[in-house]
């Protein structure tokens, strides 16, 4: 009885920190020899400390995953659906060996502990693609049997998922063989045939069952470049993600589908290569994805480059005065920085000009600095028109299409950024000086008087 309420009240413990259809796993781990366990699952890395007793808890949000359990170097593949429970307990001396999965998945991770898929030699890449074709689909269909002699039918959707994961793990052996077979066969010269394409193509399905096995989506995307004539020579990365959101965009009427492959596309180009230049692939991500999880994850990766976010240090400069000075951020820390990013051509530039002056007569006291940084082509105007008495605060000639426009990603002006006295971003996006929240903000400052 003890323990059935020491189960009962651990229940409601865990109740309390996770919602009923969240999976749930709990560790217990004995002499610990590392400090986390580390869950990897779809391109997600997610480190869980230990307390003092060996104990840590990971709540995770998904229909169905499939993930690697790391303990130091050792690693268990483990099998959840939502709403699932578990309990995780091994030593920490001998990660494998004292490994227990506690759970209605128990059986499931026995299977996948126990049965492997495994891989046509190489030497079969050199066999003509009907030949190929017909080895892969055999050692499927030998998964398969395997899978159904396990007798795992009636726990949760798993046989359906691992059948999935089966069918689309050696679909992709299939978009590997015009390099294999180039590589085994010594035939560099070798280009598929129509018959290649065509069974590519009856495995590229919307099938929301599978969307969230890694390896369904691996292949669809994949697929979307193979079965792309127009872009399928295209190497430059950027160019590639794009061809690829546009086909699946094109090509994909489940939305769940949809949606997933292109995060998948979108999410992993940001997070690998950054955000410069990446108007088209937002333009597309932004119209097909609604859902918040995946926007959420997007905006995760995003933020990572984004060197512009209020709270970070803000690129720096270097740009002339009209006396030949060059200036940086640095020469102006310690004070509240109000910068004034303007052209002589621009009209809107210019109405704001009596506003500027007005405030920096409010705050010649305070410790702020007003800072016009001129992105005109033609250094001659701006000289003109510093010399002409009509500018105020300090005025430094940056040019056009510096490092520094580009991380703040400005393409209209003016444009009004204000940095903390420590150089760090308080908004890259200010208000104008003509407009009454500037004044409010501005004295509002902490120690700008």
């Amino acid at each position: 009885m003890r323990n059935f309420m020491m189960a009962a009240l651990l229940a409601m413990v865990l109740g309390c920190s996770s919602a009923a259809d969240d999976i749930v796993l709990n560790f217990e781990v004995a002499s610990p020899t590392a400090g986390e366990v580390v869950l990897v699952y779809d391109s997600k890395v997610m480190q869980f400390p230990l307390d003092g007793d060996g104990r840590a808890q990971a709540v995770l949000d998904a229909d169905a995953l499939y993930a690697r359990l790391f303990y130091g170097r050792e690693d268990m593949t483990i099998y959840m659906e939502r709403g699932d429970r578990a309990d995780i307990r091994f030593d920490g001396h001998d990660f494998k060996g004292t490994f227990v999965f506690d759970g209605e998945k128990s059986q499931v991770v026995r299977y996948l502990s126990d049965v492997k898929l495994t891989a046509l030699p190489d030497e079969d890449y050199a066999l003509p693609f009907d030949e190929f074709l017909e080895k892969t689909e055999a050692k499927a269909a030998d998964a398969v049997k395997l899978l159904e002699a396990n007798g795992l039918g009636s726990i949760g959707f798993f046989e359906e998922m691992e059948k999935g994961r089966i069918r689309y793990s050696y679909a992709s052996t299939l978009l590997m063989y015009p390099i294999g077979h180039m590589m085994m066969a010594g035939d560099m010269a070798y280009q598929p045939d129509d018959s290649y394409y065509e069974v590519i193509r009856s495995y590229f399905s919307d099938d929301s069952r599978w969307v969230d096995l890694e390896a369904y989506r691996s292949f669809m995307i994949e697929a979307a470049h193979v079965l792309d004539p127009e872009n399928r020579n295209v190497t430059s990365p950027y160019q590639r993600a794009v061809a690829q959101m546009r086909f699946i965009a094109d090509n994909s009427s489940d939305t769940k589908v949809r949606e997933m492959l292109l995060h998948g596309i979108a999410a992993t180009y940001v997070d690998r290569h950054g955000i410069d230049d990446i108007t088209e692939l937002e333009n597309i991500y932004k119209t097909y994805v609604r859902n918040e999880t995946l926007l959420a994850d997007y905006a995760v990766k995003y933020d990572k480059w984004d060197i512009s976010k209020p709270g970070r240090i803000s690129p720096d400069f270097e740009a002339a005065d009209i006396n030949g000075k060059v200036w940086s951020l640095e020469d102006f820390r310690g004070k509240y920085v109000y910068i004034d990013m303007w052209a002589t051509w621009c009209n809107p530039c210019r109405r704001e000009l009596p506003y500027l002056k007005s405030l920096e007569e409010k705050f010649s006291d305070a410790e702020i600095v007003f800072l016009g940084l001129s992105i005109d082509r033609d250094k001659a105007k701006w000289e003109e028109m510093v010399r002409s008495g009509s500018l105020v605060g300090t005025q430094l000639y940056l040019g056009s299409g510096s490092s520094f426009q580009k991380a703040y990603n400005i393409e209209g002006i003016p444009r009004f950024i204000l940095l903390g006295k420590d150089g760090r971003i308080v908004n890259p996006d200010m208000s104008r000086p003509s407009q009454d929240e500037t004044l409010k903000t501005l004295e509002s400052l902490e120690g700008i008087r």
